[in-house]
């Protein structure tokens, strides 16, 4: 007969992993610093949860000529592990020339219909289609999950594009909150010589610490400021 230690040991196995793939996404509630072409520019990054496995995340970025803010309103599906998003909203205000552009989900027709300027049409789209921003949802819990190379279909202006993404290596970072283990991961681009990078913490439920994009000699970077996770302030990594 097994002893109670062996039997709770095989069951803890068993159910271990389970429950690790049950955890919902973390909230959190960023700010990070930059500058460009002379002008500083703060950026929000937050997680909210609005209801039962559902979220929104904004992305703002502020700066003295102008500002882009970002919604995504989205489902998370806790046996599949799995984010959709159901509603996403872009507008840039004061930066050349103003847009606005919205994208709702509809998963039982699997079509999304797309407002982009005033003009409205649809296109379908597959189950695991993913918008601007959630994606970045998705990508935190596959890391959780383990995975180092990711592929995502972005709905984007009426078209689906592909991010492709691999994890490139482990660096210690110096940040304003405290040296803090990152994983770097590259985003490239087909025939496109722009190349982004993402320092995500580790310890951290892999928290956005560091963007970089790189371009034509140009380097634009930036860098986490503050930091709440789960309704905690982070107060040093």
């Amino acid at each position: 007969m097994l002893s109670l230690r062996t039997s709770a040991f095989i069951v803890l196995t068993v159910l271990s992993p389970l429950v690790m793939a049950a955890d919902a996404p973390k909230t959190f509630d960023n700010e990070y610093k930059a500058k460009l072409y002379g002008f500083n520019i703060t950026v929000t990054n937050r997680l909210t949860k609005t209801a039962d496995n559902q979220y929104d995340l904004l992305f703002k970025a502020d700066s003295m000529i102008g500002n882009i803010t970002e919604h995504s309103n989205m489902q998370w599906h806790p046996a599949q592990q799995t984010i959709t998003p159901l509603h996403y909203s872009y507008a840039r205000r004061g930066l050349s020339k103003d847009r606005t552009a919205e994208l709702s989900f509809d998963w039982k027709n699997k079509s999304v219909t797309n407002n982009v300027q005033k003009t409205s049409w649809q296109m379908d789209i597959a189950q695991r289609v993913q918008d601007k921003l959630s994606y970045q949802i998705q990508m935190q819990q596959d890391l959780l999950n383990g995975k180092k190379d990711f592929a995502y279909q972005i709905a984007d202006g009426g078209r689906l594009k592909e991010y492709k993404f691999s994890a490139v290596g482990e660096e210690i970072l110096d940040t304003p909150l405290g040296k803090v283990n990152t994983l770097k991961v590259k985003r490239s681009r087909e025939n496109d010589e722009r190349v982004t990078y993402a320092w995500l913490a580790k310890d951290w439920n892999y928290l956005l610490v560091r963007l970089q994009q790189e371009e034509k000699g140009e380097t634009y970077t930036i860098y986490i400021h503050k930091a709440t996770l789960d309704g905690k302030t982070i107060e040093k990594f």
